[in-house]
């Protein structure tokens, strides 16, 4: 993890260690419902991390490491493997973040947003890790439990 604590250059470090850009975009708060935060569209061979511009900074890096959570949990592949997503919220102005995401047809933003959902366990497991991440990144990190955890998906040197 970057030291000091940097969402941006940890978003950097996912990217390279997935194989994967990412676009990183803080959005205007009204192309999202109110119960969205954060968006991950999984693309063919990149990922769009997108949340609210009027976070405040403490809980965009919040909504950052949930989203890149869902990332490192390889969350994306649970439809394949037979585990029934939650139903999908649809932002209240598809058409405003398909222009966040220019490099994708405004039909394939729809489609991908209307299978975006994860169930209860997966958002869980994405918050849990997030707040690992971020507690780790704030602290002195002496929790060997803590350690443990990280280590495993994000490499031997946590600190």
């Amino acid at each position: 993890m970057p030291e000091p604590w940097d969402s941006h250059q940890f978003v950097e470090q996912v990217a390279r260690a997935r194989g994967r850009r990412i676009h990183l975009s803080a959005v205007p708060a009204e192309v999202m419902d109110d119960k969205t935060c954060g968006l991950w569209v999984n693309a063919d061979s990149e990922d769009y991390l997108l949340y609210s511009e009027d976070s405040p900074a403490w809980h965009a890096d919040l909504v950052i490491c949930h989203e890149l959570s869902h990332m490192l949990f390889e969350h994306d592949l649970e439809v394949t493997t037979g585990q029934q997503p939650a139903p999908a919220r649809q932002p209240t102005d598809v058409d405003g973040l398909a222009a966040f995401l220019p490099d994708l047809d405004p039909d394939a933003v729809r489609s991908v947003l209307g299978r975006s959902g994860f169930t209860a366990r997966r958002e869980f497991e994405a918050e849990y890790l997030a707040t690992l991440i971020l507690d780790r990144a704030t602290s002195s990190g002496n929790d060997s439990r803590q350690t443990r955890m990280l280590s495993t998906f994000l490499g031997a040197d946590t600190r």
